[in-house]
């Protein structure tokens, strides 16, 4: 049994703790908002699926603290899982990991090899940064009294027990043998045969790799998105079945080579922005993270040019229907979604009602229901924006009024006269 300290219990923190905790650990949580520990206690219901089971579960294991010095005491690692908010120039800001770093280090004078794991996204050369900071600041060693280990999660919110549980890798970034120990230790209870998931790297190598996994991923679905605009301007093409004949390929495969809106969410559009940013400052050519992201942002001129096209076929004055605001399915985050970024470029033109089976967590003022049934009486511009099986109630509502339905993502089937709905599974006239 480990003793692990968390600190950060975010979205991401608070299941990742409660995973650790489920696997026999005796898991210290902490976190600057103090409303999470009668969260917790009362198991406020939570849109992340198998969070509200695992505290559920784990009251015996996991423990909500707000005194560091007892917990760094009580424990052999902390893991830092706290936000990394982009600034303008798209670097990751290190400020909180420096702060949590202040605030622990103080603690290890008579630790021997305290693991710092840094679960957080950061810059490349971040992690050595870290080191220097606590050595020179602390008079700490390095590999003596503490030990820092990059181990960054590839997940998605709203499904982050799973990747987690079911992960194709897991990066393990050590300058030092004792680090991939530790956390090959850590680890073994939750992956137990499939240890072989850790890929161990050094530090640089594991800060590198986490945004180039992702910047590579989004390059996939952008040549998607290149792919499904020749259907705009080619008749008789099937754009799904050319994709997966592309994906047949080995060299290539399937996955993330699908028809879907873009690439949206709080990971995938700033870790492509970072690794430009990291290219350039180190003078090196950006040019293919620079075109991925060019042609994620030319899928919403193609949507709203849909919606000019298709407007004409209503005769009632026009109410836009977002069906899916937030960026994917079990998440309040809207950041960059398809839904929202239609929303703004709509607000102050025409009426638009958002369903959603969670409320957005967002600023704007919206008109939000989550009936669906009313969502559909009252629109008759629908975009749907991302899958999910509640979505496919449309399909078995009737309209007295003609409606345009576009689907972003070739799931709804709808067969009525009054409807008219544009899949982007073959060329739209």
């Amino acid at each position: 049994m480990e003793k692990i300290f968390c600190i950060g219990l975010g979205k991401l923190g608070l299941i990742f703790s409660h995973i650790l905790a489920n696997n026999g650990n005796k898991v210290f949580g902490f976190d600057i908002n103090l409303k999470l520990e009668d969260d917790i206690k009362k198991n406020s219901k939570n849109d992340e699926p198998k969070l509200n089971f695992l505290i559920r579960k784990n009251k015996k294991r996991f423990f909500f603290t707000n005194k560091v010095k007892e917990a760094i005491e009580q424990t052999n690692c902390t893991f830092i899982i706290v936000p990394t908010p982009s600034k303008k120039n798209n670097e990751f800001d290190n400020k909180y990991i420096i702060n949590t770093l202040d605030n622990i280090c103080c603690y290890l004078k008579n630790k021997k090899k305290y693991l710092i794991n840094i679960t957080s996204t950061v810059n490349p050369g971040s992690c050595d940064y870290f080191i220097n900071h606590i050595e020179n600041k602390f008079k700490l060693t390095h590999g003596k009294q503490f030990i820092l280990t990059y181990n960054p999660h590839l997940i998605a919110l709203g499904s982050i027990y799973k990747n987690v549980i079911n992960p194709d890798l897991v990066l393990a970034g050590s300058n030092l043998s004792d680090g991939h120990k530790i956390l090959k230790r850590i680890y073994k209870n939750i992956y137990k045969k499939k240890i072989n998931k850790l890929k161990f790297l050094n530090l640089k190598e594991a800060e590198i790799a986490k945004i180039a996994i992702n910047s590579y991923v989004t390059m996939k679905i952008s040549f998607t998105n290149t792919i499904s605009q020749i259907a705009d301007v080619e008749n008789n093409i099937n754009v799904s079945k050319i994709l997966n004949t592309i994906g047949a390929d080995k060299r290539i495969g399937n996955k993330y080579l699908e028809l879907g809106a873009l690439f949206s969410g709080p990971c995938f559009p700033r870790d492509n922005l970072n690794f430009t940013y990291y290219l350039k400052k180190n003078k090196l050519k950006s040019y293919i993270p620079e075109a991925i992201d060019n042609t994620n942002n030319a899928q919403i001129t193609r949507y709203v040019n849909f919606f000019y096209k298709y407007k004409k076929y209503l005769n009632k004055k026009i109410t836009i229907g977002i069906c899916g605001f937030n960026y994917k399915d079990n998440t309040n985050l809207s950041e960059k979604s398809p839904g929202e970024q239609l929303f703004k470029f709509f607000k102050n033109k025409y009426r638009i009602i958002i369903y959603d089976d969670i409320a957005p967590l967002t600023s704007y003022k919206i008109e939000f229901t989550n009936n669906i049934k009313y969502f559909f009486e009252k629109t008759n511009f629908i975009f749907i924006c991302y899958k999910k099986k509640k979505f496919k109630k449309i399909e078995k509502l009737q309209s007295t009024n003609r409606k345009i339905v576009i689907d972003m993502w070739n799931y709804v089937n709808i067969n009525q006269k009054k409807i008219i709905l544009k899949k982007r599974k073959t060329s739209i006239n």
